[in-house]
């Protein structure tokens, strides 16, 4: 599988770090975008929801979007999902994550 580096332009195999032609490092490379995962509301059980929540965090970090939007609810799912973001970012798996301004049952998690 190749990946494009967003700087030069150059293809590049997606284990490669840093761009051989401009060396700009390509996991911290985004388009702005954020894709929204809905976790919470389609019958989850909280394990569940915290799988399918891994699940499309590693797959959005792979690609270029600059974000998710996770859609958690407000109850025990919701909870879970903010324990298990604090310890991804201790880990340096993800950048930050925060509440969505006026609607609590999302979370907005950037990844680069």
């Amino acid at each position: 599988m190749q990946q494009i580096c967003l700087d030069c332009g150059m293809r590049v195999s997606e284990t490669t770090r840093n761009c051989p032609k401009c060396d700009n490092p390509l996991n911290l490379q985004h388009d702005g975008s954020t894709i929204t995962v809905d976790i919470a509301h389609q019958g989850e059980r909280v394990s569940e929801a915290l799988q399918k929540m891994q699940s499309e965090i590693d797959l959005a970090s792979k690609g270029v979007a600059k974000s998710i939007r996770l859609v958690v609810g407000s109850g025990l799912i919701r909870d879970e999902v903010v324990l298990v973001l604090r310890d991804l970012k201790f880990r340096g798996d993800v950048i930050d994550f925060e509440a969505e301004p006026f609607n609590a049952g999302a979370i907005l998690v950037r990844l680069k």
